[in-house]
């Protein structure tokens, strides 16, 4: 089973959520990652579609997880991609082709699975950059952050 995950948004490092901590907390962050595809804005967080020939990357980061069998259904539930979420969901589980310095490695990510046509792109495929200026999400983490509290 593969064993690294690219992920784009609120599992990134640098991003302190429960679900976050959980994954820096059983893996190895490997280094920042690039994919061809478009990356939109869902207001609280990211939705990413590979794509390639584009002419977008998507920034993210790969982690090798310690023990991916145990992991990913943990955060596929998370990502709400299990059976118990209104099918189809959000997102998918795939593996798809991420550039990691001079290689080129497979990983898992959560990949968006709805229409993209009224969503907005992010141009510079830096979900990290993208938040900084975004209310919503700062809200969205704010309440992580409060909700782990009680």
């Amino acid at each position: 089973m593969n064993n690294k995950l690219f992920v784009y948004g609120s599992l990134m490092s640098g991003v302190a959520t429960p679900i976050a901590t959980y994954l820096k907390s059983n893996s190895t962050f490997l280094g920042e990652a690039k994919l061809e595809g478009r990356l939109y804005d869902l207001g609280k967080y990211p939705g990413l579609v590979p794509a390639e020939d584009c002419g977008n990357w998507v920034k993210g980061h790969v982690f090798e997880l310690s023990n991916a069998a145990s992991m990913l259904p943990v955060l596929d539930k998370y990502e709400g991609t299990t059976t118990e979420f209104e099918q189809p969901t959000e997102y998918i589980r795939v593996e798809a082709s991420v550039q990691l310095n001079t290689q080129v490695i497979s990983c898992w990510l959560y990949r968006y699975n709805y229409p993209t046509d009224q969503l907005s792109l992010i141009p510079s495929g830096d979900y990290l950059a993208h938040l900084a200026e975004t209310p919503a999400y700062q809200d969205f983490l704010r309440s992580l952050v409060d909700f782990t509290r009680h």
